[in-house]
């Protein structure tokens, strides 16, 4: 039977709902790769012009990660995985709406702000257990963040050899809503 306060507010959430936002971040990042020939076609831009989407998502990713711990120590970690996911989504609406190359790389990079998933899922746990079973919570964090590049790919290769790389952003968009409402319930 499932736990009644598995959506309460008043309840910490699940490491589901940890995993989830830290395998986002993680699967953000690279599950596009397998689609960037196509993209690069598809705006009319040299292959080099998409592969920054890579390193610029990279940059901002590691520049948000230094500054979004303090930030959520003043104004609170659920505050602020809530404007994070928020900013995604939307970001998220832009690539998949982005009529040139350049506008897409400006959405991709505003995509790196669900980084704060990959930094607040493990100090959500330091916050919520001891730190005996918080090094347990931590490891299937962890572990959900490292598994997540490995099929990240596949399953981009897959959904572009079907439908196309938007299909790559549309799962991104459909996986926020998802992490949205969880970390909103």
């Amino acid at each position: 039977m499932q736990d009644p306060r598995f959506l309460d507010r008043t309840t910490p959430p699940k490491i589901v709902t940890l995993i989830l936002m830290a395998g986002l971040s993680a699967l953000t990042m690279n599950i596009f790769l397998p689609s960037l020939p196509g993209m690069a076609r598809y705006f009319d831009v040299p292959y080099g012009v998409m592969q920054q989407s890579v390193a610029l998502y990279l940059a901002l990713s590691a520049a948000l990660q230094i500054v979004i711990g303090p930030i959520s120590d003043r104004y609170g970690r659920r505050k602020v995985l809530l404007g994070s996911l928020l900013l995604f989504l939307l970001a998220t609406v832009g690539t998949l709406l982005a009529p040139t190359a350049t506008w897409f790389l400006i959405f991709r990079m505003a995509q790196a702000v669900i980084a704060a998933g990959m930094v607040l899922s493990r100090a959500v746990v330091r916050d919520m257990v001891a730190d005996a079973q918080a090094a347990s919570m931590i490891g299937y964090v962890t572990m959900g963040m490292s598994l997540v590049p490995m099929i990240g790919p596949v399953i981009g290769g897959v959904l572009d050899d079907f439908y196309g790389w938007k299909a790559n952003f549309a799962l991104l968009l459909i996986l926020g809503l998802a992490t949205l409402a969880l970390v909103w319930a």
